[in-house]
């Protein structure tokens, strides 16, 4: 039995909103974010911040919501459809009520030290991420040597040291599965030149070369 179907805020001019979603009456990617309850936009919804949702018969109430969305924020939102056999609502997902319409206007704040934290963690998903798939597609040994110095070049500028080794590390370990988790449910924005499937892909070559490593 197919999942319940139901009705969500997604950016528009969002890469992957342009790239991956279906326009409403059609299941998106994963990957699209849409907006939660703290008013951020994000792939999946959390206990603490359920993605926001309308029924199919409320998609008047939806559209109007997208629509105060866009001019709040200055930003083309669009209703997509969506549907996951793992929501609840309550849990996942929640239904919007007028509660919820702070949600719509803008991003819940948080402290400044948590922002410059998750800044930073997902400073480095990013720089990793770009690495790895370098690293993953180079050519022969004379072209991974070259990805590595380069690495090595970039990472202490940015981060004051590092290496292939660590970033492959770091991005498998606990704090890369961190830094991507924080990115998939709104709380910080992803920087750089990939997209966020991309980065996902990345995190997972990492954590297969981490096991072939541990396994040799």
């Amino acid at each position: 039995m197919p999942p319940s179907q139901y009705l969500l805020l997604s950016l528009a001019d969002h890469p992957l909103a342009s790239q991956e979603a279906p326009r409403q009456g059609a299941a998106p990617s994963g990957d699209v974010r849409c907006l939660n309850v703290a008013g951020r936009w994000a792939v999946h919804g959390t206990t603490h911040t359920p993605l926001l949702v309308w029924h199919p018969t409320q998609s008047g109430a939806a559209q109007a919501a997208g629509e105060r969305a866009a001019q709040a924020r200055n930003a083309p939102v669009e209703v997509v459809s969506r549907g996951d056999a793992s929501w609840l609502e309550g849990c996942q997902i929640q239904v919007f009520t007028d509660a919820f319409e702070p949600a719509l206007l803008g991003s819940a704040a948080q402290s400044e030290a948590r922002a410059r934290r998750l800044r930073t963690e997902a400073d480095k998903l990013a720089a990793f991420s770009l690495i790895v798939r370098g690293a993953s597609t180079a050519a022969d040994q004379e072209a991974f040597a070259e990805v590595g110095r380069a690495a090595a070049q970039a990472l202490r500028a940015k981060f004051g040291g590092g290496s292939i080794t660590s970033t492959f590390a770091w991005l498998a370990g606990q704090s890369g599965r961190d830094a991507l988790e924080s990115v998939l449910v709104g709380e910080v924005e992803l920087t750089g030149p990939l997209s966020l499937r991309q980065v996902v892909e990345a995190a997972e070559l990492a954590r297969k070369a981490e096991r072939l490593r541990e396994q040799s």
